[in-house]
């Protein structure tokens, strides 16, 4: 099993210099790609006396993702791995469902901060500790944001705020009103990685990385509630959950003001090509 790294692990150097204070040597930790923990968000209510402060754990929340790195390890690995987070009496290993890049739902283990050890307030990091996790998130070309936010308060916003539409939920479209009702703060057109099926009344995205799908983002303040209503309307029923018919993932859409972080939604089977990839076209 994979694991998902969040934190002071994604910084090699860091890494690598407490391996070798520790003595675990032929330590076998290698990246094999960027993932999300969809979800779920970060949060500091732990104080590690190691780092002395506040350090990062993980816990649920519907519409907003935690970047990270997913490893492949050895057991050599996982024993440094537990005993750098102390586990099991300060951080236990946990199963959870992460996103690849590409859009694939892969089973992975990761580290939280276990429930004798959460505090119920904010426990401010130093900065010492978030130059820490900042340095690892950016030399994976992941955004630092919520990490950022998380530092300062115990509640952080939501990574996406956006939303990233195709299809029947684009303005004038049947759906629209499904989006519009949660009063967004910005609705431009976007493009995004893939490529249309025609499923009937509505389409699917497929992936494609030599091909763009024109949309729509629309972006909320907090798209949680928004994407329950979704999940419900696009059939999918969960991470780590068999028969859905479409599996939200995060992705990058282009707008004219730039490339932005969104939450999208890829169908699961297969159809016939739209070749605009343009819906409105069909």
């Amino acid at each position: 099993m994979l694991y998902f790294g969040y934190g002071s692990n994604l910084c090699a150097v860091d890494f690598a210099r407490w391996c070798e204070a520790r003595g675990h040597t032929r330590v076998g930790v290698r990246p094999v790609g960027v993932g999300w923990l969809p979800d779920h968000e970060v949060v500091f209510h732990y104080h590690s006396r190691a780092r002395r402060g506040g350090a990062l754990s993980v816990r649920p929340r519907r519409g907003s993702s935690v970047p990270g790195v997913l490893y492949e390890v050895d057991a050599a690995g996982w024993v440094a791995l537990d005993d750098k987070e102390g586990a099991p009496d300060f951080y236990a290993r946990v199963a959870k469902d992460a996103i690849t890049e590409a859009g694939d739902e892969v089973r992975v283990t990761t580290y939280e901060v276990v429930e004798a050890r959460r505090q119920a307030s904010h426990v401010p990091p130093t900065e010492e500790y978030v130059e820490t996790v900042r340095r690892g998130l950016a030399a994976h070309a992941l955004p630092d944001d919520q990490v950022v936010a998380a530092a300062r308060s115990l509640r952080t916003p939501p990574l996406p705020r956006a939303i990233f539409v195709y299809g029947t939920l684009m303005r004038g479209q049947l759906r629209e009103p499904c989006l519009g009702r949660y009063a967004p703060e910005r609705w431009e057109p976007a493009r995004a990685r893939g490529r249309l099926v025609h499923l009937g009344a509505y389409p699917g995205l497929l992936p494609d990385e030599r091909a763009e799908v024109r949309g729509e983002l629309v972006t909320l303040g907090d798209p949680g509630d928004a994407l329950r209503e979704l999940d419900e309307i696009e059939d999918f029923l969960g991470y780590g959950r068999e028969g859905s018919l479409y599996r939200r993932v995060v992705t990058r859409a282009h707008t004219a003001r730039g490339a932005e972080l969104a939450w999208t939604y890829r169908y699961l089977g297969g159809g016939t090509v739209i070749p605009s990839s343009d819906w409105r076209s069909v």
